[in-house]
């Protein structure tokens, strides 16, 4: 099971996420759960670097299936609709294919 957690101030802005584990809704290669929580985390991480200059750090281990993207400062107005962007796109995942293969909890910090 993948487990997301979207991290957000007091204020509601975004400060980060981490997610860890994999999804093992089907054998490696043909997961297609993991594969959508991958591509859109790693979208959200490169659209950050290149189209705004938030500075933020992103650790990961592929292999754990752990990425920890944190913005001590926050992001800027576009960094938070990439982060908008992204919590929609784990929500729709979420509400598609359940319980089973990911949790979605939001952390204030």
């Amino acid at each position: 099971m993948t487990s997301i957690v979207i991290k957000k101030n007091s204020d509601g802005d975004y400060m980060g996420f981490e997610l860890h584990g994999h999804a093992g809704s089907g054998e490696y290669g043909k997961d297609i759960v993991c594969a959508a929580i991958s591509m859109l985390t790693i979208n959200t991480v490169n659209s950050l670097e290149k189209f705004t200059d938030d500075t933020f750090t992103c650790n990961a281990d592929p292999q754990e299936g752990f990425i920890d993207l944190t913005a001590e400062n926050g992001f800027s107005p576009d960094g938070e609709l990439l982060m908008k962007a992204y919590e929609l796109g784990i929500t729709d995942v979420f509400k598609q294919y359940g319980k089973e293969f990911l949790n979605i909890k939001f952390e204030e910090v």
